[in-house]
């Protein structure tokens, strides 16, 4: 079998390497000259996921250092061009497994070292003021501050990259719209997004509906939804609920959770790491069990189902190895995590989302159980259950367009 190799580019103004395994060393050549690293001259090691400018992606590096000074790095991000990268992992998670164990045998003990880019740094300070914005925020009256985000956002958000893309996607999918109305939407939905932010400082204070004493107040709920929260109240089995970025979509767990049910999120963190742990205490602190997503989610979600919880997911951002499904009439692609578990638990499905009211006020409303499509032999039709559930999602944003976030590229 032949050692692995492996080619980059570090920068888009230096040459494409080839990286090889020599037995002594690591070989490359650079600029047509024969280089090498010498096993031995390793001093120690740095693994870690870096973000290069005008790339979205996290990408994993390895840096060795080399004695007497100097280093050589090895990243899954191949630069190929100024602001663009193509990720290599494919190639470049075999060949840095085959280094790191010819290192590990040729320098046991070898040092690891802790790695902390600039951007993680300028990242974390970041984090640090928005906690800092959100402890804040708390302390003021919500009806006031989130009206002042979300005038702010409305003034600001038309300025961003992000609102082209927004009235790219609103035009394509209501092309009977005018311009003017089109702009009211994108308007209605910066709005909405600065309120957002400002009612993610009182998180936990949210929710003030009593199931067993219902009564006006900031949360509105209807006889339907009533009579399905108690369905689902009564079902002792695991459940799937879903939901989509519409309004205050942060609302719909903590609803969930004051049933008496144990309820577990799945949460896509932001890459700010203070920010990130406010979230998820502010989550926690209104019931819900937090599954952060990674490598390791379905095995959590699994864990939650066999301990009879209710599982919530968002389920209408784009995903590159999800299955096809139509929405607003086009093909995208979605996760089908929540029909795979579905099938394998056949567990019921239920879909809930938030209408953003006047005055701070929000209307919860609940579907389900809805009857999955199935296959010729009676299993939940995953990618048939998608669809049903993507259509649900479509009826919900055509309802209320304005309260969807249409910042996020959906079909691609």
């Amino acid at each position: 079998m032949t050692d692995p190799t492996y080619t980059y580019r570090a920068h888009p103004f230096t040459a494409e390497k080839l990286f090889s395994l020599a037995p002594d060393g690591l070989a490359w050549r650079d600029r047509g000259r024969a280089r090498l690293l010498a096993f031995a001259d390793v001093v120690a090691v740095e693994i870690f996921q870096e973000r290069l400018p005008g790339s979205s992606a996290a990408y994993w590096a390895c840096v060795l250092h080399r004695r007497g000074g100097g280093r050589v790095k090895l990243s899954a991000g191949h630069r190929v061009g100024l602001f663009a990268a193509e990720d290599r992992s494919a190639t470049y998670f075999p060949f840095v497994h085959a280094l790191m164990a010819r290192l590990d045998a040729a320098r046991p003990g070898l040092e690891r070292r802790e790695h902390r880019s600039v951007l993680a740094r300028v990242e974390t300070a970041i984090g640090l003021v928005g906690v800092g914005v959100l402890r804040l925020l708390r302390r003021l009256d919500l009806a006031r501050t989130a009206a002042l985000a979300g005038r702010l956002v409305r003034l600001v958000g038309p300025r961003l990259k992000g609102h082209r893309v927004a009235r790219e996607q609103l035009a394509m999918v209501f092309p009977e719209m005018s311009a003017e109305m089109r702009e009211h939407t994108l308007a209605g939905m910066w709005d909405n997004f600065g309120r957002l932010f400002a009612e993610s400082a009182h998180l936990d204070r949210l929710w003030d509906y009593d199931w067993r004493d219902p009564r006006p107040g900031r949360i509105e709920v209807d006889a339907a939804t009533r009579a399905a929260m108690l369905r689902l109240r009564d079902d002792p089995r695991p459940a799937l609920m879903f939901t989509g970025h519409l309004a205050n979509w942060e609302v719909v767990p903590l609803g969930a959770g004051t049933i008496g049910r144990e309820i577990a999120v799945v949460f896509r963190a932001p890459r700010i790491g203070p920010f990130v742990r406010e979230m998820i205490r502010a989550r926690q602190a209104g019931g819900s069990m937090v599954i952060a997503a990674g490598p390791d989610t379905p095995l959590r979600i699994r864990e939650a189902l066999r301990q009879g919880r209710l599982v919530g997911m968002l389920v209408d951002q784009h995903y590159a190895r999800g299955v096809d499904v139509t929405f607003f009439g086009r093909t995208c692609k979605v996760n089908p995590m929540l029909g795979r578990f579905a099938r394998l638990f056949e567990c019921p499905i239920y879909g809930a989302r938030v209408v953003r009211l006047p005055d701070a006020r929000f209307r919860f409303e609940l579907v389900g159980p809805l009857p999955p499509p199935r296959d010729p032999d009676g299993k939940i039709d995953v990618d048939a259950t998608m669809q049903m559930i993507t259509g649900l999602i479509e009826d919900w944003v055509r309802q209320h367009p304005e309260q969807w976030l249409w910042l996020h590229r959906r079909w691609r």
